[in-house]
């Protein structure tokens, strides 16, 4: 895949498209079928050419858009006038309300927030825009349309229209689930840390209304839902999604471009080069490597006396990697030998989706095993268990694993590498281990699963471990386990 190239033909429409009408008027029905029209003469916004092109194709009905570019080309600005007209005109009416309802997903809370303020930056400039058009006839012309109601959501997130319409800006966690949408906007979308969320909670917000979903990011390296959807190897030959790769060069000009260009001499004399490459080249520059060794992998099951428990008296740890619909919930409990070497002694993958008795499960495996902690993974699917945990009184230890994964992962093959942590033989676990991928970007590290593979057993073993490791007399670190 390439970058795409602007032709002479549409560079010509779009500086056509720039000039604002002045004699007759403007058209709410040529403003529902050109995004453009609608940005340059209601709202007084000149966009670059690319964000025509993307508005092109949203108002053409494309249902599924993808686009990778440099920073500072306008993604958020692009995203945010649609999402403004859309309300404003009602264009795509769904549910028995028949409203136009848009959901924006940040990478994180805070953008989300910054995300309305552009929407309402959006608002002032086009009240400005009418009101001059208009010789000051018309004031607060867009204003005036916020439903200022009491039954009405207007705040950090949310905007409400008088017509019933509505823009609400979220980050990417559970709290999306229920929504109804009939255009998604993920921005960002490379950088959302858990791609179960896409899947699980953001694309099911559009299946009811037959609705839009548009992915705009830069990279993040060569993983991930955004990664895979995007494609830019080509290695699938058909894609779901409309896919836009838009470089800098191809749409800033002047001082804008300059600016950049600056950047990129300042980034190659300090070695920061796979940084500008990512952020402004728009490449998926990284470095990929698997994160154990074989040989070490091969030294975790070297014990052939080791099997597979059903009960222990000594004191263990049990961990609980909680899943969901692409992902296993996992139960492992490990040991920590005189000899300080962990040992896996147990573990439960349920099938997917059917870990209803969980709770019972554990009770009975309470009484069979030795358990000092329960460190389950402090994540939203298991809230209710572990408040449930808490409440019968257990000694419970909730990890954030997204927060410490990295860390704790590495404490896990520093202990690996010394011929310290063993399991009973288990072709799964070994699977993934040898499996498992770090990945160096220019932003961070990451280690994840291959795509297409799986890291359920993995990552509760690693859980399992994480107490014996940190209080071990030649550990790594102490942890308070109050912080958590």
């Amino acid at each position: 895949m390439e970058y795409y190239k602007f032709t002479k033909r549409e560079r010509k429409e779009w500086l056509n498209s720039l000039t604002p009408v002045r004699k007759g008027g403007v058209k709410m029905s040529t403003s529902r079928k050109d995004t453009t029209y609608y940005a340059v003469n209601q709202v007084g916004i000149k966009p670059f050419v690319w964000q025509k092109t993307l508005w092109d194709l949203l108002d053409s009905g494309k249902k599924r858009i993808s686009v990778c570019s440099s920073r500072q080309v306008g993604k958020s600005l692009a995203l945010a006038l649609f999402a403004l007209k859309a309300i404003d005109l009602n264009i795509f009416p769904s549910g028995v309300a028949n409203k136009t309802h848009v959901g924006i997903i940040s990478a994180t809370e805070e953008q989300s927030k910054k995300l309305m303020l552009e929407i309402q930056r959006l608002i002032r400039i086009g009240d400005d825009n009418v009101m001059s058009v208009t010789n000051g006839k018309v004031i607060n012309y867009f204003s005036n349309k916020i439903d200022k109601g009491q039954a009405a959501t207007n705040n950090k997130t949310t905007i409400t229209f008088t017509n019933g319409n509505s823009i609400t800006c979220l980050p990417p966690t559970d709290r999306v689930r229920g929504y109804s949408f009939s255009y998604v906007f993920v921005d960002e979308a490379a950088f959302l840390e858990n791609d179960d969320i896409f899947f699980d909670s953001i694309e099911p917000t559009v299946s009811r209304t037959n609705g839009t979903i548009v992915l705009t990011s830069t990279p993040n390296g060569q993983r991930g839902f955004y990664f895979d959807i995007f494609d830019p190897e080509d290695i699938r030959e058909v894609h779901d999604y409309t896919r836009l790769w838009i470089h800098y060069e191809e749409v800033l000009e002047g001082e804008l471009k300059e600016q950049i260009d600056i950047k990129r001499d300042l980034y190659y004399q300090t070695g920061r080069e796979k940084h500008f490459e990512q952020e402004y080249d728009a490449l998926f520059t990284a470095q990929v490597s698997s994160f154990f060794e074989s040989e070490d992998v091969d030294k975790v099951f070297s014990d052939t006396t080791l099997y597979k428990r059903v009960s222990y008296s000594g004191e263990c740890d049990c961990s609980i990697d909680f899943g969901m619909v692409n992902s296993h919930t996992v139960v492992t409990v490990s040991m920590l030998t005189k000899q300080d070497t962990i040992i896996r002694l147990y573990h439960h993958q349920y099938p997917y989706g059917e870990d209803d008795n969980l709770i019972k499960d554990l009770t009975l495996l309470k009484e069979r095993f030795n358990i000092q902690r329960f460190i389950p993974d402090d994540c939203p699917q298991g809230y209710h268990t572990i408040q449930k945990m808490k409440e019968i009184g257990w000694n419970v230890k909730p990890m954030s694993f997204r927060r410490d994964k990295v860390g704790t992962y590495n404490e896990f093959r520093a202990w690996t590498r010394q011929g310290k942590i063993f399991s009973y033989k288990d072709r799964s676990l070994e699977v993934e281990m040898k499996a498992l991928q770090e990945e160096d970007t220019p932003r961070s590290t990451a280690i994840h699963k291959p795509s297409g593979g799986t890291d359920d057993l993995i990552d509760a073993f690693v859980m399992s471990s994480k107490y014996f490791i940190a209080v071990n007399k030649g550990g790594v670190r102490g942890i308070d386990w109050d912080d958590y």
